[in-house]
């Protein structure tokens, strides 16, 4: 961070501190914001960057904390996932007040891409089925991660292969003037010829068919409340329409908890989070906390009725000498008593919500307890420039290197453990190891891990994807 302060001015404020009897340690020089400037915003609108900020022109702040104020500034900028990188200077003018600038590097907001990925739930699990190819999906995304200038976020999907999927989603996160109040809505229709249609032993049990398994259809729509600039909370609702074969249901008749093969039903939901974490893709720092209750069954015809609350709670610290550490906890509890479907049923193994050393296992449950604990050392960070890539979207890569130490826990409870035949519900689950996590721009995590488990099985683990 880069700071000028002029000679007369530091003369004067010692001579003000003097005059009050106070100790010059003690008296902070407050200046006034003349001016903020931002640098590089070619399609970011600068009252979208300006809502990140702790302060305005005419606001008066103690020198002795602008390097803090300008760093949280920053990583909220960051986090905004509209630029690459950011930085951030500032000097006093000659009349004493305060000049402060950005420079940010914007990202390369519309990307169409196509897509290759697979059906099952992570890399590991593909492979150990024999990386058959049939096991993929393909076809393309249509992304635009700042449209009009306003940070506002349009997706379409269009994908075949193991599933055929058509999905549109937009959210804007400002429709008021004073930026508080955000709306979004998404709207999926899915069909697929090759359906998990029970756990079994702790692995997912599939179905495959010439004729198509399953359709789903679903909308939802979703209001979010933004409080100063670390809380959120979220309304949503949404409605979903699930149809499958007449097999499905007969070779597991708790699918859909009846002897229908369809289930219609509207579901709200309400999430509370808080989030104070320098890099929202990556965290060294800060924490997190979110709170979800959703209600699933709202209208009288609807096929099924029940809540579930999960709740989540994140520390990330900074040891010194490149070291930092983390403890994350996420916790679920369904409503007890209640009939809950095995096609609404989620415990652990999806995601990232999963024991390391567990990845091949599905553990479905009511009620889940998780907590991961990883200690990081920061091996290499630096930008690295690729000038043979014409575009500035590209040609400066930033590029971080982890080696990492995890230990995780977690209690999955489940009514009919003998039923599924499940080797690890109802009991404490551990899995240890060492790992390489790579983090790189557009929000791009590499994970590779040696972990084991309580269960006496180790092995080598790739994926992809944000800390959770």
């Amino acid at each position: 961070m880069r700071r000028i302060l002029p000679p007369n001015v530091f003369i004067f404020s010692i001579f003000i501190c003097l005059g009050l009897g106070l100790s010059t340690s003690l008296c902070g020089q407050m200046v006034e914001v003349d001016s903020i400037q931002f640098k590089g915003n070619e399609r970011s609108k600068r009252s979208i960057l300006r809502r990140e900020l702790d302060f305005k022109e005419g606001d008066l702040l103690d020198l002795n904390e602008i390097d803090k104020k300008l760093e949280f500034s920053r990583r909220k900028l960051m986090n905004t996932n509209l630029f690459i990188w950011v930085r951030s200077e500032y000097h006093l003018t000659k009349s004493g007040k305060l000049s402060i600038n950005f420079d940010v590097l914007e990202q390369w907001y519309f990307l169409g891409y196509p897509v290759f990925q697979l059906a099952d739930r992570n890399l590991n699990e593909w492979w150990a089925r024999g990386h058959p190819l049939d096991r993929a999906i393909y076809g393309i995304h249509l992304l635009h991660n700042n449209f009009r200038g306003r940070a506002e976020r349009l997706m379409l999907k269009a994908e075949t292969g193991f599933t055929q999927r058509l999905e549109f989603s937009y959210n804007n996160p400002y429709v008021d003037r004073k930026k508080t109040l955000g709306i979004g809505f998404n709207l999926d229709y899915l069909t697929s010829k090759n359906i998990a249609y029970k756990t079994q032993a702790d692995t997912l049990v599939y179905l495959g068919s010439e004729n198509i398994l399953r359709e789903k259809w679903s909308g939802g729509i979703s209001f979010r409340k933004r409080f100063r600039f670390y809380d959120f909370q979220t309304f949503e609702v949404k409605y979903s329409h699930n149809l499958v074969s007449d097999t499905i249901t007969k070779l597991n008749p708790a699918y859909f908890q009846g002897k229908s093969n369809e289930q219609n039903f509207m579901q709200l939901g309400y999430t509370f989070s808080y989030d104070f974490r320098d890099y929202v893709v990556y965290p060294l720092v800060g924490k997190k906390i979110d709170i979800s209750f959703q209600k699933y069954g709202v209208l009288a015809q609807d096929e099924i009725n029940f809540w579930e609350i999960n709740a989540g709670l994140s520390y990330f610290f900074d040891l010194g000498k490149k070291f930092y550490f983390s403890s994350q906890f996420k916790g679920k509890i369904t409503q007890d008593g209640a009939t809950v479907p095995y096609a609404n049923q989620r415990g652990l193994g999806y995601r990232n919500e999963v024991v390391r050393g567990f990845e091949l296992k599905v553990v479905d449950g009511t009620d889940y307890f998780l907590s991961r604990n990883t200690l990081k050392y920061q091996l290499y960070k630096q930008i690295i420039p690729l000038s043979f890539i014409p575009y500035k979207q590209f040609n400066q890569m930033p590029l971080s290197i982890y080696p990492t130490a995890f230990l995780d826990l977690a209690y999955v409870n489940q009514a009919n453990r003998v039923e599924t035949k499940s080797n690890f519900a109802n009991k404490w689950l551990f899995g240890y190891g060492v790992g390489l996590d790579i983090v790189t721009y557009y929000n791009f995590v590499l994970k590779m891990a040696l972990p084991f488990n309580n269960g006496g099985k180790y092995g080598f683990v790739v994926g992809l994807g944000r800390e959770f």
